[in-house]
């Protein structure tokens, strides 16, 4: 017996959700993508590898804040690159929720509203958690040629790493001092 293809969730059956989820793919994905370059190559007047690691220094990264820096702009640029494509993006939106609460996570004591605030990151974390929750849509890889099955099972272990691992950010983050905002 074949698998068959597509995604395990009603959205791959109505064109507007499908469109709905396309939308806010390509928005998160793109936005990860040309932010994980720009931190790995500190391109477009953005932060590299070491802005990046001596931001997390005092963040409760200490001496491996340079591992962290690389683990974090590789991972921007993976998670976009598989949201974008529509590609096991269950787990690029596990990536991107994850990120998203850390971050929101240290600038806590800032307050809500920008600058420093963390607004930014409550609007794309939800994003992303809509994107894991939802699925890819039918206009998608996972959709096209990856079986119902495989795409369920990745989207039920995705929601259980973020879940665990946004704990685990967020307890090593709890205490950190506020980014200084000018």
């Amino acid at each position: 017996m074949t698998a068959r293809r597509g995604t395990a969730d009603a959205t791959t059956q109505d064109n507007w959700v499908a469109s709905a989820l396309l939308v806010l793919r390509l928005a998160v994905g793109s936005t990860y993508l040309l932010h994980g370059l720009q931190n790995l190559f500190g391109v477009w007047t953005g932060w590299d590898t070491a802005k990046m690691a001596g931001y997390l220094e005092p963040k409760g990264f200490g001496g491996a804040s340079t591992v962290f820096a690389w683990i974090l702009a590789v991972t921007e640029t993976l998670a976009g690159l598989a949201l974008l494509l529509g590609v096991f993006t269950a787990l690029g939106a596990s990536l991107v929720v994850i990120m998203m609460a850390t971050s929101a996570s240290l600038k806590l004591g800032v307050g809500f509203f920008m600058p420093g605030g963390f607004e930014w990151e409550l609007a794309v974390l939800a994003c992303g958690l809509a994107v894991l929750l939802a699925g890819a849509g039918k206009w998608s890889i996972d959709a096209w040629k990856i079986p119902q099955r495989t795409v369920s099972r990745v989207r039920t272990i995705a929601l259980g790493i973020t879940i665990v691992m946004t704990l685990v950010m967020v307890v090593v983050t709890w205490g950190s001092p506020p980014p200084h905002v000018q």
